[in-house]
């Protein structure tokens, strides 16, 4: 399984060591993250943020533990952290101690060394379906002293966004055995259980710390001070010359009729022996092994027929293929499964997930999944859309969107051609399949077009030419959707020309499948064919050899009041998608395009450097990041568009997939010394050195670049 390893020289001091940061999840939503330093440097951080209605509703319940030494009279404090009292900044400097972090999915270790005294590994991995970290230490006595380990868990009960204040939250507790529950007043229907293999516990009498300094929350002008709780400590003895085992668990539960001190008579000691944590980290990398042997076993195909069968040896597929684990999840309010949208914050959102869903459940395999996903979105549509967001709480979902809908006619598509082209899958669950479509989601999508073509919700409809109209107002409904206040930072009403490719391959995509259940499609086709007669006529730029960005058509003239001649990136779609509405001239000329202005390594700018809009530093305050999200930025996901079409429109050779490799390359680096370990942030600045920024992992970001190097790069490595 893939590793990720750094020493020393990655945090040679506090400001460093804090801007790479890593993250576990669990499969329902919830997580374990902090920085490469150990610190919380966001509020979205905490060794076990729980999903308390999958994968929704989620919360801070152990912000850390910390660790301290005392040994032949010398103190070591492992804690790593920024306080903020009296006006003045200080740190606690256990990074000094930490001389190797190692992370590879499915659990992450830290490793101090105290001079000559005392050497401490700890590992975190979570339980799999379950809110519930372990901490699992091996710690070794170098001295012919006693060494005396304290350990001090910080405890919170917050929502994953917020802040907490001295005094807040209080906790009723009950003590059984080697087990403290405590059950938040502010929610007693929910219980965290603390569990550890011996040692002596001590009861705090100041429960309450504060002044802990969150430094990208500063970073980013917002307030960035919090506090938590701590219960208690434990002292851990290690004999002289000796090594031992230790454990830790952290454990949520929610009860529908117990609560308060029901609930805390109903937790129980949890008996934990001291490598129990440790079995816990062994099942979490057996279970990411497993992820890549299933995603690997495979057969490779491309264009250019099959490449290879059997199980791959390939790292760059490996760590994409862990990547994608962990934006899947259970979703509690349909028994389904879904995508989350990005980690730390974002839920599932129905553009992000649909985009991301090749990626992440096809070319990893996971077609059950693949399957109950396309379900989840089927249950949701209303007036012909699928939701743009499910909200992380009670609220219910929001449908601003109008490219998710017709997202999920591709990621239908590649359902299908996927199954079909492994041989793997055998006749009957291919049927099942198919049966299942036609039940359960075609209905849906004859919704979606008729929907479209009369006109539905947000402006969305056909114009008498057969292209698509969307937005009108403040309304936001393509993938470029920031609106701060009422300021529109990004209006593109009209007809959008991603929104119109889709269409035209949502058409396609209803003629195939009428194809394959005998239904008359003659109607889908010959719409699509005036949407491409209408799509070259309309968006065609003869003065740029590319795409007009977005167009207004007067239905009364039968012609174009305003065409956006921005140089943006959502053109390359209508190269990338399955069913092109372009000549082969045309593909050529928006390819070298977007190879000239928009491709900066690690993306594509949502905006040419030569439009007087052009912002090309994403950062600062929230209204100084929506003015540059799609303005400049570059975002990572448009690479699997770019390296679809760029494989398209440059052929099999062996050129192409050098040029391919070298262009994944900022990626691959990326993922390994920048944002998230392992992860690939959802934005990056438009201008040099194109510095990450937004969400540190994102759905679609690993998705689309993963389908991309599946289907365009390693079918095509074995000639290299």
């Amino acid at each position: 399984m893939s590793e990720y390893k750094y020493d020393s020289k990655f945090w040679p001091n506090y400001e460093t060591g804090v801007n790479m940061e890593w993250c576990l999840t669990n499969g329902l939503g919830g997580y374990c993250s902090g920085s490469l330093i150990g610190s919380q440097n966001r509020t979205h951080q905490g060794y076990l943020v729980a999903a308390l209605f999958p994968p929704t509703h989620r919360y801070v319940t152990l912000e850390r533990v910390r660790e301290s030494i005392s040994v032949n009279g010398k103190e070591y404090d492992l804690d790593t952290a920024q306080i903020y009292k009296k006006g003045a900044v200080t740190e606690r400097s256990g990074y000094r101690y930490l001389t190797a972090v190692t992370y590879d999915d499915a659990s992450v270790s830290f490793a101090y060394e105290c001079g000559d005294d005392v050497v401490i590994n700890k590992t975190l991995a979570m339980k799999r379906d379950t809110n519930a970290v372990a901490i699992a230490y091996d710690m070794i006595n170098n001295t012919d002293s006693e060494a005396v380990v304290t350990l001090t868990p910080l405890i919170n009960f917050r929502e994953h966004d917020t802040l907490t204040y001295r005094a807040v939250p209080k906790f009723n507790s009950l003590l059984t055995g080697n087990t403290l529950s405590l059950v938040p007043r502010v929610n007693q229907f929910v219980r965290i259980d603390i569990a550890f293999s011996g040692g002596e516990y001590r009861d705090k009498p100041d429960k309450y710390e504060s002044g802990t300094r969150l430094k990208t929350q500063v970073d980013l002008e917002e307030e960035g001070l919090t506090s938590h709780n701590t219960p208690c400590e434990i002292k851990v003895k290690i004999p002289a010359r000796e090594q031992i085992s230790y454990s830790m668990l952290c454990h949520v539960v929610c009860s529908e009729t117990l609560q308060g001190f029901a609930l805390l008579q109903d937790g129980g000691n949890y008996f934990l022996e001291p490598r129990d944590a440790h079995k816990i980290v062994k099942e979490a990398r057996h279970y990411y092994a497993n992820l890549v042997k299933r995603a690997s076993d495979r057969v490779v195909r491309s264009r250019a027929g099959v490449a290879k069968e059997g199980e791959l040896n390939d790292e760059i597929f490996a760590r994409l293929a862990l990547s994608a684990d962990h934006f899947l999840s259970k979703r509690t309010s349909t028994g389904t499964s879904t995508i989350l949208a990005g980690l730390p914050w974002f839920t599932d959102w129905g553009r992000d997930t649909m985009i991301a869903f090749c990626g992440l459940t096809l070319c990893t395999r996971r077609y059950d999944e693949a399957g109950l996903i396309l379900l989840t979105f089927a249950h949701y549509i209303k007036n012909g859309l699928i939701p743009n967001m499910f909200p992380d709480d009670t609220s219910g979902p929001l449908y601003n969107t109008a490219d998710a809908s017709l997202w999920y006619f591709v990621a239908i598509y590649r359902y299908i051609k996927y199954l079909k082209d492994d041989p793997k899958v055998g006749d009957n669950y291919m049927k099942e399949v198919l049966t299942f479509i036609r039940k359960d989601i075609f209905p849906a999508l004859l919704e979606i077009i008729e929907n479209y073509k009369n006109g539905t919700d947000f402006s969305i409809g056909m114009e008498s030419n057969g292209l698509i109209h969307a937005g009108s107002d403040l309304d936001q409904v393509t993938w470029m959707d920031v609106k701060n206040g009422d300021t529109v930072m990004t209006p593109r009403h009209g007809c959008p020309v991603e929104i119109n490719a889709l269409w035209y391959n949502a058409l396609c995509i209803m003629e195939y499948l009428c194809k394959i259940y005998g239904y008359d499609g003659t109607h889908y086709a010959s719409l699509a064919g005036e949407v491409k007669s209408s799509f070259g006529k309309a968006f065609w730029n003869d003065s740029k050899n590319c795409l007009y960005d977005v167009v207004v058509y007067d239905a009364q003239t039968d012609s174009y009041t305003f065409k956006d001649a921005s140089i943006r990136p959502n053109q390359i779609l209508a190269i990338s998608l399955p069913f092109s509405v372009l000549s082969v001239t045309q593909e050529r000329s928006v390819v070298a395009m977007a190879e000239k202005k928009l491709y900066v390594g690690v993306g594509l700018r949502s905006l040419s450097t030569d439009s007087p809009e052009y912002h090309g530093v994403y950062k600062g305050s929230l209204k100084k990041r929506d003015e540059a999200y799609h303005q400049g930025t570059a975002w990572s996901y448009l690479l699997g568009a770019y390296f679809t079409a760029y494989r398209k429109v440059n052929g099999p050779g062996r050129d192409c997939t050098e040029k391919l490799l070298e262009m994944l390359k900022p990626v691959l680096e990326h993922m390994e010394f920048e944002a998230a370990i392992g992860g690939i942030s959802e934005v990056f600045d438009g201008d040099k050195p194109n510095l990450p920024g937004g969400c540190y992992n994102q759905a679609w970001s690993v998705g689309e670049i993963l389908r991309a190097y599946t289907e365009d790069i390693m079918p095509y490595r074995q000639n290299i």
